[in-house]
């Protein structure tokens, strides 16, 4: 059983910026030379999540607004020293994930046929960064 991990880093373009990371994902599964385990990837921030979804800006702004009725931007915060965007961002985060683990078969990740793996952006334009673990032989 072997364990492998390591960082990706990305650029965000700010407030409900869909980031596809599928792609340099599996990089790392190929860097890892792990051909069946699990897959675990993290986000190291909080106000930021990470999805499994379509490839398709119909459902992600449909996402957008369904959290916006959920946590508005212009609601009262008590969290609100850094603004309501920062506010409103932690709470977005709390009712999604910051991690995802997948299943890896054969050195490929097992998704759905329409399944991306997307970073959500919840605030400001930022160099982010995502920790992928691999386990497995």
């Amino acid at each position: 059983m072997g364990i492998f991990r390591k960082s990706i880093k990305i650029n965000t373009n700010g407030l409900n910026n869909f980031v596809n990371i599928t792609e340099n994902v599996i990089d790392v599964i190929k860097q890892s030379k792990i051909k069946n385990g699990m897959v675990f990837i993290n986000s190291l921030h909080n106000t930021a999540a990470l999805i499994m979804q379509e490839d398709d800006s119909t459902i992600h702004r449909d996402l957008v607004n369904t959290l916006e009725k959920i946590v508005p931007l212009k609601g009262e915060y008590e969290h609100n020293y850094e603004g309501n965007e920062n506010a409103a961002a932690h709470l977005k985060t709390n009712l999604l994930a910051s991690n995802l683990t997948i299943p890896l078969e054969n050195g490929k990740l097992v998704l759905g046929t329409w399944q991306q793996i997307f970073f959500i952006e919840f605030f400001e334009p930022r160099e982010r960064e995502i920790v992928v673990t691999i386990v497995g032989e």
